[in-house]
């Protein structure tokens, strides 16, 4: 929406232009304004009135319907048109925004619809109770508004909504522009016109800003750990054009209370995530309460200015900031104050300039297009060519069958680890350990659960299928190759040659699924046991061959140079990598303590010798 602000201050307009003012509005169903004369005049409707007289006293307004503009001479009589078909009709009509019907008419509208209802409907609807016949006309009937509704009403691209201006049209300005004031600084009675009470709120000539009887209105901003807040009086400067706004208090806070390259504040984070306990943290949160306090002290110190302004503007994001300024224990500003307002548009830092720059917004009066707020023409109606070729059906989702949904519950059971679910589903479903998932083409490489368990290298799990629910191990994929030839590490094998000592040789032929000699508990803490003596072994060895590097490479440095000193010690340190690369490292700690150990003694009995 284009618009160019006027010379003119919504507290101080002149008097030519106040008496050239029209306030307009624009209809639903047309693009053409619509001015308060033309808005005074009575609307004929096009529908039938009801027959029902408007009430005409107090004892009728108490029960009269507002909807059907019905009334009852008895709460009874009320009760009954409170249920009946018409009543629930011309709320139907309402929600759709139609006018309601009168009585008479809308037992028309029954009549046409009941000849339109063909032979086998009514033949039908013959054995049904006339109440039944009744309701079932009404929501056909219904549904038939609503259809007009839609077909015959004008298709907008936009539909009017609430503007925040009020608008007039003037002599002084071209016909197709308006001019506009925001509304929140006029709110407008219900038995008062927008133009009168913009006329009461003129400021008297030659009035002084700082008036103790001068009106003024109230500007905050909190954001980010920005505070900016004003007490503006609604006269503006006369010396200074350039920066007319009057302050009669301002005051800025700026607290370190966001997290930078984050966003947002310490105390939503620690909602969100908990507490953090570093530094940066605990200052923030000691900046959030210092700014809450400030902030609350100002606005008590504030509290006469407070009590006698027109407008309390706030903006404040998040219920939280909000909180610091409206609706606290004992705030100044309650939370039900009609004077509380949001500002209209979008605004920037809360800084002073930007409290400025927002009080000359509301109160500058735009000139806008017209065109911007009238409803767009109507599109119109495409014409019939002739019956529309049914669109293609979308196909319909494959079926699946038992076995691909048993196959997807154990695939998904098995690759969780979930042993005691996925012998539940199997016993409640009737199917085997050994049970081949299907589609078999995409399963070719893990036909069942015990392959699928050891190509994961679940080892837990190809227990428990072997020893509790007596997998078959010796089953065989499309490749040919069991399951322990998918084993992929050496605890999945383990756990096959441990199933294969605790079930015994006679349960399964072990020689045909391939898996290794039996292995006992008592076997794998023995074989743990070899192999870390074996590595210990190797770790002395190791020190010792270093020792002895380290002893040569001292004896070198003693009867040659620097320079041989310098390629054995290069040739020592690469010896060093390819040996401590294969060690844990726990073990190339010890190594390294142990080394440096054996240096300094060996540089010590060098010095020994020397003297």
């Amino acid at each position: 929406m284009t618009s160019s602000p006027s010379p003119f201050y919504v507290y101080a307009l002149p008097e030519s232009l106040l008496s050239s003012l029209v306030p307009i509005s624009f209809d639903t169903t047309s693009s053409a304004p619509v001015t308060s004369e033309q808005q005074a005049l009575p609307i004929q409707s096009s529908l039938t009135p009801s027959s029902d007289p408007p009430p005409q006293s107090s004892e009728c307004t108490s029960k009269q319907c507002n909807t059907c503009n019905y009334n009852a001479t008895s709460t009874e009589e009320q009760r009954d048109h409170y249920k009946s078909d018409y009543h629930k009709f011309n709320v139907k009509r309402k929600v759709l925004g139609l006018p309601a019907v009168g009585g008479p008419e809308f037992e028309v509208m029954l009549d046409e619809l009941e000849e339109s209802i063909s032979g086998s409907d009514s033949s039908d609807s013959e054995t049904d109770s006339p109440s039944d016949s009744t309701a079932d006309k009404v929501s056909s009937l219904i549904a038939k508004t609503a259809l007009a509704t839609i077909q015959e009403e004008p298709d907008y691209d936009a539909v009017t909504v609430r503007s925040p201006y009020h608008l007039f049209q003037s002599s002084m300005l071209p016909p197709e522009e308006v001019f506009a004031i925001y509304s929140t600084l006029f709110p407008v009675p219900e038995d008062a016109a927008p133009l009168d009470v913009i006329r009461s709120r003129q400021l008297a000539p030659k009035i002084q800003a700082k008036a103790p009887s001068t009106p003024v209105s109230a500007i905050f901003m909190l954001g980010g750990g920005h505070f900016a807040g004003a007490i503006i009086s609604h006269a503006l400067s006369p010396h200074n054009k350039l920066d007319p706004v009057v302050f009669v208090e301002h005051k800025t806070f700026h607290r370190y209370t966001t997290r930078r390259k984050q966003g947002g504040s310490q105390s939503a984070s620690d909602n969100a995530h908990g507490k953090a306990h570093s530094a940066g943290s605990n200052l923030r949160r000691y900046n959030e309460a210092a700014l809450e306090k400030e902030v609350r002290e100002l606005l008590a110190g504030w509290k006469p200015y407070l009590d006698r302004a027109e407008h309390i503007f706030v903006r404040a994001n998040g219920r939280q900031n909000r909180g610091i300024l409206v609706g606290y224990e004992g705030a100044v500003i309650g939370s039900r104050d009609k004077r509380v307002k949001g500002i209209p548009f979008s605004t920037r830092r809360a800084t002073g300039s930007e409290v400025k720059r927002v009080w000359l917004e509301l109160t500058r009066p735009k000139i806008l297009k017209k065109e911007a707020f009238a409803p767009p023409k109507p599109k119109p109606k495409l014409k019939e060519t002739g019956p529309v070729a049914p669109s293609k059906e979308p196909e319909p989702l494959k079926q699946l069958s038992p076995e691909e949904l048993h196959t997807s519950q154990i695939v998904a059971l098995v690759k969780k680890s979930r042993t005691n679910p996925l012998a539940t589903y199997l016993k409640s479903n009737q199917l085997s350990p050994d049970f081949r998932f299907e589609p078999a083409e995409q399963y070719h490489h893990t036909p069942t659960a015990l392959h699928l368990a050891a190509s994961l290298s679940l080892a837990r799990m190809v227990t428990f299928l072997l020893v509790a629910l007596g997998a078959s191990p010796t089953d065989r994929n499309d490749e040919g190759r069991t399951s322990w030839e998918l084993s992929g590490d050496r605890a999945t094998r383990d756990a096959f040659r441990l199933a294969r000592a605790e079930l015994g040789e006679r349960k399964w032929n072990w020689a045909e699924s391939g898996v290794s000699s039996a292995l006992t508990k008592d076997d794998i803490a023995a074989r743990d046991a070899r192999e870390k003596a074996s590595a210990e072994r190797q770790r002395v060895e190791e020190v010792k061959k270093l020792e002895r590097n380290g002893i040569t490479a001292n004896q070198n440095a003693a009867t040659t140079g620097g320079r041989k000193l310098a390629s054995s010690v290069v040739t020592s340190v690469g010896q060093d990598k390819q040996l401590l690369s294969g060690l844990t490292p726990e073990a190339r700690m010890k190594i390294e303590r142990e080394r440096r150990a054996r240096a300094v003694e060996v540089r010590l009995r060098a010095q020994q010798q020397k003297q």
